[in-house]
């Protein structure tokens, strides 16, 4: 569902997984925030892909898989035709593919291999707590 005017982010996986481990931590108050309507999650389909196929390894609850669903419905799907190869790990890139296609501003991760390109072509990336602290 597409919403217009809200604050676009992409979420990398260890959003996905924390949220499921932690239901205090900043990870899952941003995927709340989005199922709120507050932000707009930003995916393409590998990275929609890549996030359900790790959360499918760690076994989540029913009620976190029905709350990852939900948020997922509250997504921007897009289709990146730019590739981008700046990540030293190349599946990396996916998030900044993602990121330039559906117009996000920002990439919440804890990965550093996306940390270290904060600023890439006007994305801010930031870990969890940071993004909260910053935007809210």
């Amino acid at each position: 569902m597409y919403v217009k005017g809200l604050t676009r982010i992409v979420l990398d996986t260890n959003l996905i997984i924390a949220g499921r481990y932690n239901p205090e931590s900043a990870s899952r108050k941003i995927i709340e925030l989005c199922i709120e309507g507050r932000f707009l999650p930003v995916f393409s389909e590998k990275t929609r892909r890549e996030n359900m196929h790790i959360l499918e390894k760690v076994k989540p609850s029913a009620e976190y898989l029905q709350k990852i669903k939900l948020f997922f419905a509250k997504a921007m799907y897009v289709m990146p035709e730019t590739r981008i190869d700046i990540c030293s790990d190349k599946s990396d890139n996916l998030y900044f593919e993602a990121a330039l296609a559906g117009g996000a501003k920002y990439i919440i991760t804890n990965d550093r291999h996306l940390l270290e390109h904060d600023g890439y072509m006007g994305i801010r990336v930031f870990r969890p707590g940071e993004f909260l602290k910053e935007i809210l």
